[in-house]
């Protein structure tokens, strides 16, 4: 009974760090900033402590306590404990798939739409959303901001749930992993074979393995 009633706590402890983790007073996909290792286009690397702001997935980090953002051209990969980045598109995307082919990145941005829409926290009733309705979502983690002031009011903000949007990456290409996405970039003899391919080949497309068997179409 003890050792149900501590998992069950636990739990409960783990649900309560992620609605802290991703808030619009703490807008980050780690829950505090962590060592990491930036590698530049330059052939450089430097160690900071790093985190991924989750607004627009830029690349923050902490110089003498003091937020600033890296610049996106001089990213060219960014290691924070087992997880890798790569800079796609002036975004810091985590890797989470690769082979000699490209690699799958996936996108995690906050859904701070959805917060605007709701007038403000997810499941609030009509009567608290319209007294406390936001006319503008105030995120946090701005640059030049101090670090300390912003970790001790990270319980002040709204809740904000993570979207994920996964993107195949191959030598000059870079394409969201739908069929749409795919078919976009495609010219109308692309696109039967295409069609043709996935009749062979069934992609689950919430799955960064199968999505990677993508690089073998995109490459021909």
């Amino acid at each position: 009974m003890k050792k149900f009633l501590l998992a069950v706590l636990c739990f409960a402890a783990a649900l309560t760090l992620r609605a802290q983790e991703y808030s619009t007073s703490w807008p980050y996909l780690y829950p505090e900033f962590k060592e990491g290792t930036v590698y530049l286009t330059d052939g450089s690397k430097l160690v900071f402590n790093l985190n991924v702001h989750i607004l627009h997935g830029r690349l923050h980090y902490l110089d003498k306590g003091v937020i600033k953002e890296a610049v996106p051209d001089n990213l060219l990969l960014v290691k924070i404990g087992e997880d890798e980045y790569m800079n796609v598109g002036g975004s810091v995307m985590k890797v989470v798939a690769k082979n000699d082919k490209g690699f799958v990145a996936v996108l995690q941005l906050g859904d701070f739409d959805r917060l605007r829409d709701t007038g403000g926290a997810y499941g609030s009733s009509t009567t608290s959303s319209a007294t406390r309705r936001l006319t503008s979502i105030d995120v946090a983690g701005k640059v030049n901001q101090n670090h300390m002031e912003l970790w001790e009011s990270r319980h002040n903000g709204e809740t904000v749930d993570l979207k994920e949007s996964y993107y195949i990456v191959t030598p000059g290409k870079t394409v969201e992993a739908t069929q749409k996405a795919i078919r976009e970039t495609l010219d109308d003899a692309g696109k039967d074979a295409f069609k043709k391919w996935l009749k062979e080949n069934k992609i689950k497309w919430k799955n960064p393995e199968s999505l990677l068997t993508l690089t073998d179409f995109l490459n021909q």
